[in-house]
C-alpha cells in the first residue's frame, strides 16, 4: 500500500477531488453553494446562504468535517445577505503541557518585586519617603497582597471561562519588574481558536468581572483603615470610588486620604480594571466589544476609543498616550472566533450593557 508521500501527482489528485466533494456535501446539507474557492491547497472557501441558523449549521460541520481533518469557519459576507463558509484542513486546537513550576516561579519573583518597589512607593505616599528596609516590607507585604490577590483573580476569571468553554489555556504568567509597583501584571495564554463570540464574551468579561469582586472589598476594607487629611479631594476619583467613599468614609468625600497599602493596591486594581476595559487592541474591552456587536462596529469603535486616548493624552494626562501606543503595538485587528455569525443570547447582551455601565464608572480622565 502507498503511503501519501508515494502517490503520484494523479492519484493526490483524485484524492484531493474527493474530499473537496465530500466537503461540499456537507455544505450543501447547511448552505445553498453559489461560489466555491479552493485556497492554497489547504482550505476550501463556499459562499452562500445558510439554511438553518449559524449555531446549528456550524456544529454540524465541525462533527463532519472533524472526520476529514479539516476546521470550519463561519463568516458574514461582506456584500449582501450570504455567508462563508471555509473548511481548513488541520486541528482545532494546539497540544498544551502545562509547566507549573514556572508559573510558581514567576508568581514568587512578582511577589518580591511588589514587596519592595510597592512597598517603597506605598512609605512615600504614607509620608515616610527613605523608608528603612524593615519598613519598606511591612509597607509592602499588604500592597503585593493585596495587587496580587487583584492580579490572581481577574486572570484565573479568563482561566475558569476558557476552561468553561473547553479551551486549552495556561496557567496565569506573573510579570515581574524591579520598578514602578514592581508588575507589569500578568497573562493567560489561550492555544486554540475560540469556537464563537459566546465564549469570546464569557472569556473576554470573566477576567475584569473577577478581579473586581477581589478590588471592591479590598478597596472598602482599606477605606475603613484609612485617614482623612485636610487636602480636598484629588481630580482622580472615578464615579464608583466617589460612590464607595461616601458609603463607607463619608468624611473623605470632599478631603484626600492618607493611603495605606492596601487602599493603594485597590486603588490601582480599579484603574487597571478600567484601562482593560477599553475597546482597543487586545485588551478585553476590545474583545468584549467585538464579541456583542461584531468586527465592523469593534473597528469604528476601537478607532475612535484610538483617538479619544490621543485627545485626553494632550489635555489630561499623558498616561493615556501610552496606552494609546500599546493599543497600536498589539494589533487593531480581532482574531475572529470560528463561528463569526452567531450573536449574544439575551443574557450576555444585558451584561456588555452593565459592562459598558460599569466601565463609565470606573473610567477617569486623569487617574493618576
Amino acid at each position: 500500500m502507498k503511503t501519501d508521500a508515494q502517490r503520484s501527482p494523479s492519484s493526490a489528485s483524485t484524492v484531493l477531488l474527493e474530499e473537496l466533494s465530500l466537503l461540499r456535501a456537507h455544505v450543501s446539507d447547511i448552505m445553498s453553494v453559489e461560489d466555491q474557492r479552493l485556497e492554497d491547497g489547504r482550505a476550501v472557501t463556499f459562499i452562500g446562504k445558510l439554511r438553518v441558523e449559524a449555531e446549528e449549521a456550524f456544529s454540524r460541520l465541525k462533527a463532519r468535517f472533524l472526520e476529514l481533518g479539516y476546521v470550519p469557519l463561519l463568516r458574514e459576507h461582506e456584500k449582501g445577505e450570504r455567508q462563508i463558509v471555509v473548511a481548513v484542513r488541520g486541528k482545532m486546537q494546539s497540544a498544551l503541557v502545562q509547566r507549573p513550576w514556572i508559573h510558581l516561579a514567576l508568581l514568587m519573583a512578582t511577589a518580591i518585586t511588589t514587596v519592595f518597589a510597592g512597598g517603597r512607593y506605598a512609605g512615600m505616599l504614607a509620608g515616610d519617603p527613605d523608608p528603612s528596609l524593615e519598613k519598606s516590607v511591612g509597607y509592602g507585604v499588604p500592597f503585593a497582597a493585596a495587587l496580587l490577590l487583584i492580579l490572581g483573580a481577574h486572570e484565573l476569571g479568563h482561566y475558569i471561562q476558557a476552561r468553561r468553554h473547553r479551551l486549552p489555556v495556561t496557567l496565569p504568567y506573573f510579570i515581574p519588574v524591579p520598578f514602578g509597583l514592581g508588575t507589569f501584571g500578568a497573562f493567560v495564554q489561550m492555544r486554540g481558536p475560540v469556537e464563537n463570540r459566546r465564549a469570546l464574551f464569557d472569556v473576554g468579561v470573566g477576567g475584569p468581572i473577577a478581579g473586581l469582586l477581589v478590588a471592591v472589598p479590598l478597596f472598602i476594607a482599606g477605606l475603613v483603615m484609612s485617614v482623612v487629611t485636610d487636602q480636598p479631594a484629588p481630580p482622580t476619583r472615578s464615579m464608583l470610588m466617589d460612590l464607595l467613599i461616601a458609603l463607607f468614609l463619608p468624611d473623605a468625600t470632599t478631603n484626600g486620604i492618607l493611603l495605606n497599602p492596601v487602599l493603594l493596591a485597590a486603588r490601582f486594581g480599579l484603574v487597571i480594571t478600567a484601562i482593560n476595559l477599553l475597546p482597543v487592541g487586545q485588551l478585553d474591552g476590545s474583545h468584549i466589544a467585538y464579541a456583542a456587536l461584531g468586527r465592523r462596529w469593534a473597528r469604528w469603535i476601537g478607532n475612535l476609543a484610538v483617538v479619544i486616548l490621543f485627545v485626553l493624552g494632550l489635555i489630561s494626562s499623558p498616561i493615556w498616550l501610552v496606552w494609546m501606543g500599546f493599543a497600536l503595538l498589539s494589533g487593531v485587528h480581532h482574531a475572529a472566533p470560528m463561528n463569526d455569525i452567531t450573536p449574544l443570547d439575551l443574557r450576555r447582551t444585558m451584561a456588555f450593557l452593565a459592562t459598558a455601565v460599569l466601565f463609565l464608572s470606573l473610567f477617569s480622565a486623569t487617574p493618576f
